[in-house]
């Protein structure tokens, strides 16, 4: 009887192992695009800085439906006169455009994350952008935590893998372990 137990003990333990290294390479995996500045894909998802027109259509070409710009209206003013009007140029290209100005650490709020949250889909590719990738990387990170279950020392590991570091992770030269969310 014995030999059956540590039988079943032993193959449930590997199963579980198997699961938990698959589950963390997927969680985990974020792909850097080297041909543009601060562009990474994670599952459907591209989180970037503001993208460049050829950025744009390499997107498009990948798949992307939906942008999701977190720059605030005088950053977009201000891009749209020395650039583009990136809202004209998506709508004019068929993806869906929607806008949610985040100004600075005053705009990280729930109500801020309701808004993206709702219109963040598993079955869509995704580009969510501002200036730099910082703001999106949060917003992402957040909603990896709220909605799909993440740890946020899980989601705070695909965020270095992007644009987010502690200021106090660079003063330590070490990362620093989030610990549980209250």
């Amino acid at each position: 009887m014995k030999p059956i137990i540590y039988f079943f003990v032993i193959s449930f333990s590997m199963l579980y192992n198997l699961n938990a290294q698959e589950n963390t390479g997927t969680r985990k995996s974020v792909e850097v695009i080297k041909d543009f500045k601060n562009l990474y894909r994670y599952q459907n998802f591209y989180i970037s800085g503001q993208p460049t027109l050829e950025a744009l259509q390499w997107l498009r070409s990948k798949g992307v439906i939906k942008i999701i710009n977190l720059r605030t209206e005088k950053e977009n003013t201000e891009y749209s006169e020395y650039a583009y009007d990136e809202k004209a140029y998506a709508q004019k290209s068929g993806f869906e455009y929607y806008s949610i100005p985040v100004d600075g650490s005053k705009d990280y709020t729930p109500e801020k994350l309701e808004a993206f949250q709702s219109l963040m889909r598993n079955d869509q590719i995704i580009l969510i952008h501002c200036h730099s990738a910082i703001r999106a990387t949060n917003f992402f990170m957040a909603w990896l935590i709220k909605n799909k279950g993440y740890t946020v020392n899980d989601a705070a590991a695909i965020g270095r893998s992007m644009n987010f570091q502690l200021p106090l992770e660079k003063l330590l030269g070490n990362e620093v372990s989030m610990g549980i969310m209250k």
